[in-house]
């Protein structure tokens, strides 16, 4: 019996412990139950913004690689077009006055493009796993920003040499249409 009855009082003992944390654990201050649900829910409120931007980082990404193709497309539109009015120029023999500096200002225009591309084609890679993923979204706007006029001001000089070389050529150019005036070549 003294058996158990060491065993029974060991049973009593770890019961009544038990009771008494129970109690004590209960009887924990709601300040400390809310600042636990506080951080609980902040914590959730990251991993949630953290897989929103995970299901958008892709669509970010094929936005930006588009943005980039598109603009290196351009570029290679108005060098090409630049480089074959050169090449008509050339052809036709006709003198420019201000030929020359029409060139210039395309080449000039053409480097720009070139250099910002760089930029804009190094900023373009987005991912969420950084700080600030916001602020990459923002450099890369104002990148862009700096690509369209840059863009702009090529376009407008490979304009203003095909103006002078239809003029050299004896065309007459009214409202972006082109009409002869009458040198027969």
């Amino acid at each position: 019996m003294k058996k158990y009855a060491s065993k029974l009082g060991l049973f009593s003992t770890s019961l009544a412990l038990v009771t008494l944390l129970g109690a004590t654990v209960s009887a924990l201050p709601s300040m400390a139950n809310s600042h636990a649900q506080t951080v609980a829910s902040s914590q959730k409120a990251v991993i949630a913004r953290q897989r929103m931007c995970l299901t958008r980082e892709r669509v970010i990404t094929q936005i930006m690689t588009r943005i980039e193709t598109r603009a290196n497309n351009q570029d290679t539109l108005f060098s090409g077009i630049a480089t074959r009015v050169e090449a008509f120029y050339t052809k036709k023999g006709h003198t420019l006055a201000n030929y020359q500096t029409l060139v210039n200002s395309v080449n000039v225009a053409e480097a720009k493009v070139q250099t910002d591309f760089v930029t804009l084609k190094t900023s373009s890679s987005f991912s969420c796993t950084v700080s600030e993923p916001k602020a990459i979204v923002t450099g890369f706007q104002g990148y862009l920003k700096t690509e369209i006029s840059d863009l702009q001001s090529l376009r407008t000089a490979v304009k203003n040499l095909i103006v002078g070389v239809a003029q050299a050529n004896g065309m007459k150019l009214n409202n972006s249409s082109t009409t002869s005036t009458g040198s027969g070549q």
